[in-house]
């Protein structure tokens, strides 16, 4: 309950705005109570950061499980980013920016699902390189990394447009784009496109 609330409040106001103390006012109950679960905001932050690679995590292996080819999986795992980028837009900043990377050692719970989260999308580059589909010129890492590049910059790029958008109309044309890159990613990345 006091990590929904806190996800619901770093979406509204961000994370300047997120208190330990704001978050027990919203749920009705004392002010210590959110110390119980987490002895300061940094682990707060933490436990935020961990839940948006658990799925973006998941997000990877649905594409990797619902879909034959690498090509098919690549373009699930382009558009399952975006779209988690697209809700989430204050977390993605969390995860990515500098308030969980303050110095000290992160977690290790959330190293180990960052490094999940991304080897989702190397293992289908991987596999694209094993099957003769996508580039061998470059490492599977290069390609991964450009890939999850290209689609995270469209993303942020975008989220903010997507947000404000009034018509479903003006969602498309941000689809639309969306689809264009992801097709723009995989020619670049292929053998012979």
């Amino acid at each position: 309950m006091v990590l929904l609330r806190s996800e619901a409040i770093l979406e509204e106001k961000g994370v300047q705005a997120l208190s330990l103390r704001d978050v027990a006012s919203d749920l009705g109950v004392s002010h210590s109570a959110p110390y119980r679960h987490f002895p300061n905001k940094l682990d707060l932050l933490y436990a935020l950061a961990i839940r948006g690679f658990s799925d973006l995590r998941d997000a990877m292996d649905r594409a990797w499980k619902e879909n034959e080819s690498a090509l098919l999986k690549l373009n699930a795992a382009g558009s399952a980013y975006i779209h988690l980028v697209l809700l989430h837009p204050r977390r993605t900043e969390l995860m990515f920016g500098g308030e969980v990377n303050c110095g000290e050692d992160p977690p290790e719970e959330l190293q180990q699902v960052g490094k999940e989260a991304y080897m989702g999308l190397y293992r289908i580059v991987e596999m694209g390189q094993a099957g003769n589909v996508f580039r061998n010129d470059f490492t599977a890492e290069t390609l991964a990394m450009s890939v999850w590049s290209s689609v995270h910059g469209f993303a942020v790029i975008n989220e903010r447009y997507w947000r404000l958008t009034k018509t479903e109309e003006e969602r498309e044309i941000i689809r639309k784009q969306m689809n264009s890159l992801l097709e723009i990613v995989v020619h670049g990345i292929r053998i012979n496109p």
